[in-house]
């Protein structure tokens, strides 16, 4: 153990001292940054000079660290990285971290960061991390470390995101054991996938967390919450055991370790905590989202999450007074005294950012305003879980206005304004042409103003999308911004948004969150419900009928009604039908997917259609397939 911490702390001392000879030689871009954020975080939590060199946060007691070797995040000083972000990759190194050689989280393995606690004759398994491969490595590594050797027997899933639950499949017998969740999960999933938005955020989900960028100095740094947020297998075993009700509360003893499961609305709508009385010890899922400021907003997109509901949740957890906390993202926090001042401290800076925002709309603040005028007091811009590292107090004001005002911002100009590509082309024709307006965007590179320079190149690319001058130049000013970030997602949306201008973006790397694995926990109905977000509105205009599916697995029938551009889902539906597709689930799950051609299911029997069947195949001729790769920037 005392090895492990010499080695780390050698590590950390040669990475600090680097950065001083990184501003030596590539003044340009971070002359005079200093980290407010070191990787340690002692001489906050335990004064300075403590000459403390443990991994976690607060008192060194109860808790050990065993280094796996690795780290997935990129930890090299560069003039291309913002020297927090590099000392925000530091935290990331692999190891297991051990409370009372009962509670261990198995960190830097992925986004999220599992804790595994050893029951009597079995573990209970927190937040499997996002991918069936990485989930394998933990389970791998925290049989080695500690050489426990048990069955799994029950997991949790914190809430529906994909890197609470998607590596599942990684633990072995993890389809015998308790998954427990809250009773919303599934619906949530279903609507963060195919039954909703989950196209949309499935491919922006690709540019804030940096999935179709590299690990190095010019592209991805590390996840914010995590080393990484790649998802190269994704499954689900849906949940047999839940929370019910909004601050249900489910009490449980499991292999002989009670638990308190319970719903504490925050970050998710479904988000669920475990305690361990007997311990007191606080599982605290994602209501207190990791080592940043919390994504009051995501920029990937998200329903309004109401930071008004998500600060009480913080004091629910702050009642049960634990000693020791951890996480799903995020090292551990040890001391009663410590784990309230994180508590209390990241709540605090959500009241904040929410109260503050709403007290300068009253003043007649704009979206536009709120960006430049919300600060966080100084006792919390610099604490340990609040730098700008995954959300950011800048986009979380602007949300925060959208979500209790809505878009409009007062100006009556904006109500219909005029179309940005037509405003763009009045522009360069103002301004005497294309080449004038590159001229002003080259000279806004040239003197550093590269937010400038994006917008000036922007308005030339929209005039010829084809023309890669002025698409390169965007692409070089987003580069640069981009080097300058400390916040992730920023970052990786700018770099990602530059290989799209510049063509040498890879989608391969994609992640899918319409996985088969995924999709076939689905019930028939949600199946067949989410069809409705496909329906090509202009040629179903004028359609009015009918299409039921009989599962002949699940013993019920759905429909979907085509009623003039809206198609009704009709659950277990009796009526009259023009025609009736006679099919199991996963055939009707193959179609989907494009795994199953129709015509040839329905020669090998495998489809019966009763009734009319022109009408199935005009049915299908309504729906369109999600775009593969939208074109998010070059627009």
């Amino acid at each position: 153990m005392k090895k492990s911490i010499i080695t780390l702390s050698v590590l950390l001392a040669t990475s600090f001292s680097s950065i001083s000879i990184a501003d030596e030689s590539h003044n340009h871009r971070f002359d005079g940054v200093s980290v407010k954020i070191p990787t340690l975080s002692h001489d906050y939590y335990l004064g300075q000079g403590s000459g403390a060199t443990h991994f976690w946060h607060g008192d060194n007691k109860d808790m050990s660290f065993t280094a796996t070797g690795g780290n997935d995040a990129y930890e090299q000083v560069s003039d291309k990285v913002h020297p927090e972000l590099t000392a925000h990759s530091n935290k990331m190194k692999k190891g297991i971290f051990s409370f009372k050689k009962k509670f261990f989280q198995v960190y830097g393995y992925g986004l999220t960061s599992p804790m595994i606690v050893d029951g009597d004759d079995g573990l209970i398994i927190l937040d499997p991390v996002e991918s069936v491969d990485k989930m394998k490595d933990v389970m791998t590594d925290f049989r080695k470390v500690t050489g426990n050797l048990k069955p799994v027997a029950a997991i949790m899933y914190s809430h529906w995101h994909p890197d609470h639950y998607a590596g599942v499949r990684g633990i072995a017998g993890a389809e015998n054991a308790k998954i427990i969740a809250h009773d919303t999960f599934m619906a949530n999933v279903v609507k963060g996938s195919m039954g909703g938005n989950g196209p949309a955020l499935g491919f922006r989900v690709d540019y804030s967390l940096g999935t179709l960028l590299s690990v190095e100095e010019d592209g991805r740094i590390n996840g914010g919450l995590g080393p990484d947020f790649e998802i190269r297998e994704h499954s689900l075993i849906a949940p047999n055991t839940l929370v019910k009700g909004k601050n249900g509360i489910l009490e449980m003893t499991i292999e002989g370790v009670q638990v308190e499961f319970k719903h504490v609305p925050s970050e998710a709508s479904d988000e669920i905590t475990a305690y361990f009385p007997e311990f007191d010890l606080l599982f605290g899922s994602e209501v207190i989202q990791g080592e940043s400021f919390p994504n009051l907003h995501t920029i990937r997109g998200t329903q309004y999450r109401d930071p008004s509901i998500w600060f009480p949740g913080i004091d629910t957890l702050r009642d049960y007074n634990a000693k020791a906390m951890m996480l799903s993202h995020g090292r551990p926090v040890v001391g009663a005294k410590h784990v309230d001042d994180t508590l209390t401290s990241y709540r605090d800076a959500i009241q904040f950012t929410y109260d503050q925002s709403i007290k300068a709309i009253n003043d007649g603040a704009t979206q536009e305003d709120l960006i430049r005028q919300i600060k966080l007091p100084k006792h919390l811009e610099s604490h340990p879980w609040l730098g700008d590292f995954y959300g950011s107090i800048r986009h979380a004001a602007k949300q925060i206005f959208v979500g209790e005002m809505g878009w409009f911002d007062g100006d009556p100009t904006t109500l219909n304004p005029t179309y940005s590509v037509t405003a763009s082309k009045r522009y360069v024709s103002m301004v005497g042409g294309k080449d004038a307006m590159m001229s002003l965007a080259n000279q806004a590179c040239e003197t550093g103003d590269y937010q400038w320079c994006a917008e000036l190149a922007t308005h030339a690319v929209r005039v010829d999308l084809e023309d890669m001058e002025p698409r390169l130049l965007k692409a070089k000013a987003l580069r640069e911004l981009g080097y300058r970030e400390t916040n992730n997602n920023w970052r990786n949306w700018y770099l990602t948004s530059a290989q799209e201008l510049d063509g040498t973006i890879d989608y391969s790397k994609k992640i899918n969150l319409q996985a088969p694995d995924l999709m076939a926990e689905f019930e028939p109905s949600q199946l067949v419900g989410a069809m409705r977000f496909s329906l090509n509105a202009q040629r179903s205009q004028d359609k009015h009928f009918t299409v039921a599916f009989e599962f002949g697995d699940y013993q019920e029938t759905h429909a979907l009604e085509i009623r003039r551009s809206v198609a009704q889902f009709h659950k277990d539906f009796e009526g009259e039908a023009k025609a009736t597709v006679k099919i199991t689930k996963p055939v009707f799950l193959g179609l989907l997917v494009g795994k199953v051609d129709f015509t040839q299911a329905v020669k090998d029997g495998y489809i019966q259609i009763g009734g009319d069947a022109t009408a199935v195949a005009e049915f299908f001729s309504l729906f369109d397939k999600p775009a593969t790769d939208p074109k998010i920037t070059l627009r």
